[in-house]
């Protein structure tokens, strides 16, 4: 479950003061508060990490991945579990500020977040592809951003469905469920 922690002493906090703070990797910046999460679990990271060597194999010189990099768009920052990026708009270590070809959540304790929260907030952002892979019910659910602003259900992967071409923006990934998810 995802624990929102207003500072100082109950109040919102400005960026700045999120800025001070020491790193965190399972903490993030949403609505001026800082929204922090359990560290992911094996399976999870297993899942991430998975996704993330299959796209190195498959994306472009120009493209990379990652697990868990800092992505602020706005005023907001996220620790998505898996980010793809055009090499040419990184500019800072820390955080990613541009918008990434594509994003994955790999569902665990904060699923309202994932599911709700950030949907609507990475679509707000212009993110053209959101996938959510949820170990419990064994499905990886397509997400692309339609002409209105909002993200519209491509498709959804079970478990026991054939290996797919998915768009990743510069390239697919051919994905198995059967193997992705232990």
């Amino acid at each position: 479950m995802s624990v929102t922690t207003p500072l100082p002493a109950g109040e919102p906090m400005t960026w700045d003061e999120y800025e001070a703070m020491p790193d965190d990797p399972h903490r993030e910046y949403i609505d001026g508060m800082a929204v922090v999460t359990p560290a992911p679990g094996l399976r999870h990271q297993r899942i991430s990490v998975a996704l993330v060597t299959g796209l190195r194999e498959v994306l472009p010189p120009t493209h990379d991945a990652t697990v868990a990099w800092g992505w602020k768009p706005g005023r907001d920052e996220f620790i998505p579990d898996v980010l793809v990026w055009a090499r040419a708009d990184e500019t800072d270590d820390r955080r990613f500020t541009g918008t990434p070809a594509l994003v994955v959540e790999v569902l665990a304790t904060n699923r309202r977040d994932d599911l709700l929260l950030k949907m609507t907030k990475y679509a707000a952002s212009g993110l053209p592809r959101y996938w959510i892979v949820d170990p419990r019910e064994r499905t990886l659910s397509v997400h692309v951003l339609d002409d209105s602003g909002v993200f519209r259900a491509d498709r959804v992967l079970r478990d026991g469905d054939p290996a797919v071409p998915l768009d990743v923006g510069p390239a697919s990934l051919v994905v198995d469920l059967r193997t992705l998810l232990p």
